[in-house]
């Protein structure tokens, strides 16, 4: 059975660079990040490091209007009126594992700062009665309301979200680029200091 979810390359790429585009340059975010824990990579999903607190995010996406079915099981269902229902595995095992890294870094290092854990679907829905008190769930009905609520966020950076994010990286794999802005800016001084005599 071929699967409708998007996993693949180019569909995380559109997660990341939604993020970077559209919050604060005061937000960091850790896309896909691996940690080395005890002689073991583990990667997760999207860590997104405000100036007040830190969102674990799972992606849970499908076509558009997909609804997930939640529950305590191994599996969810995804249910989408054009395919069959199909089986899914449960996006809380993830963001368990991802919470729980996060967590035990900020304790070691000391950072005080709040943790939130989220399931987000921003194409489509989920429905999960029960769901444990901890989790946050954002879909097509919840997502726009949260995603405002967050542009609006206008703190500088704090010396917490930094210590966490240096917490973070200090058990992290690291692959970055500079920004295009940057890049230009970069090139354009070392043209500079090229020319002169």
């Amino acid at each position: 059975m071929k699967s409708h979810l998007w996993t693949n390359h180019s569909f995380w790429m559109r997660g990341s660079a939604f993020f970077c585009s559209v919050f604060a340059d005061t937000f960091l975010v850790l896309y896909k990040p691996i940690f080395f824990l005890k002689d073991a990579p583990v990667e997760v999903e999207v860590i997104l490091l405000t100036p007040v607190d830190a969102w674990c995010i799972t992606f849970l996406e499908a076509e558009e209007d997909a609804a997930f079915i939640g529950s305590s099981e191994r599996f969810w269902v995804r249910r989408h009126h054009k395919h069959p229902d199909e089986k899914v595995l449960n996006p809380l095992l993830g963001a368990n594992r991802m919470t729980n890294i996060v967590s035990q870094l900020f304790e070691l290092y000391g950072v005080n700062m709040p943790i939130k854990k989220v399931i987000l679907s921003r194409n489509g829905y989920v429905d999960y009665p029960e769901a444990p008190y901890d989790i946050t769930i954002l879909d097509k009905r919840t997502f726009p309301e949260w995603f405002e609520r967050m542009r609006a966020i206008s703190s500088p950076l704090k010396a917490q979200q930094l210590k966490g994010a240096q917490a973070l990286l200090e058990y992290c794999q690291t692959t970055s680029s500079l920004r295009p802005e940057w890049e230009a800016e970069y090139n354009q001084t070392d043209g500079n200091q090229r020319a002169a005599p």
